[in-house]
């Protein structure tokens, strides 16, 4: 395979993963929460976050927006309780959230990085903790987004796996169905040659598996589940403008301009939705 060719499979390799736009947004962000309770993301249980007052302290940091003072705080209770499950992955939160707001893929990268290494020890934790293992998906996904060739296969495969996963032990999880949609976006809207390149990288069984009805499906399926989360909107509108919907775009587009910010990227994701509901209006 000559430069150019390797090139070209790494470009469609990327497109497959969950990139909104490159390195100024993505489309794997906080917001896994069902709206049958609380959110994980937003809020730590107040009984085990009673066993140390610092884990409440961090997550009205992060909810003010002050991603790296919530951070810190997180590194300094888990420099103390290595194995606390709640302090690893409110950290791979807020590292991804500071990964979100960076610019710069290299800078993005380390964040990524280091989301990832809290979530695979809250995972060691708690196997079975939901939080854990959506942070783990979350992180891997950003991450293959800036890979290319077998890195972003096999990240991306594991974010597939690990998304189900999530659903078998939770099928109203809005963050894992969000996945799974934009996993089925970013596929089906590779031209046949580009799935065709993407097949043997990825293997022919994840591609083979995606359809437009799918990406609709569990992109509207998340934003029934957390209808106030400003991505799952953008995403929609996304995917109905590339399909042609204006209207159905618009409407959601609308809908993700009229939210307030609730996680620190909103406001990127609110800017990403204004420049598309132009081109849905057009």
């Amino acid at each position: 395979m000559n430069v150019s060719s390797r090139q070209s499979l790494v470009a469609v390799i990327s497109a497959v993963v969950w990139v909104v736009e490159p390195v100024t947004a993505v489309q794997i962000a906080p917001g896994g929460a069902t709206d049958r309770g609380r959110s994980s993301q937003a809020v730590v249980d107040t009984n085990r976050s009673a066993l140390d007052p610092r884990m409440s302290e961090a997550n009205d940091l992060y909810s003010d927006h002050q991603v790296m003072e919530s951070l810190q705080l997180l590194e300094d209770v888990i420099d103390e309780r290595p194995e606390m499950y709640e302090a690893l992955w409110a950290a791979t939160r807020s590292a991804v959230a500071q990964g979100l707001l960076s610019r710069g893929r290299d800078v993005q990268n380390q964040w990524y990085r280091i989301g990832e290494s809290y979530a695979r020890r809250a995972s060691e934790v708690e196997p079975k903790g939901l939080e854990g293992l959506y942070w783990l998906l979350t992180s891997k996904g950003l991450r293959a987004a800036q890979s290319g060739g077998r890195d972003a296969a096999a990240l991306s495969r594991e974010v597939y796996d690990l998304a189900h996963q999530v659903l078998e032990a939770d099928s109203l999880h809005a963050g894992a169905h969000h996945a799974l949609g934009v996993l089925n976006y970013r596929v089906r809207r590779l031209s046949t040659v580009e799935r065709f390149m993407a097949s043997n990288f990825m293997g022919g069984d994840v591609i083979d598996l995606t359809s437009w009805e799918d990406a609709e499906r569990y992109l509207l399926r998340a934003s029934e589940l957390r209808p106030d989360y400003i991505l799952y909107h953008l995403d929609l509108g996304r995917m109905y403008l590339h399909r042609d919907q204006k209207e159905e775009a618009r409407r959601h587009l609308e809908r993700a301009l009229e939210l307030p910010e609730v996680e620190p990227p909103d406001g990127r994701f609110q800017r990403i939705a204004d420049r598309r509901l132009e081109d849905a209006l057009n």
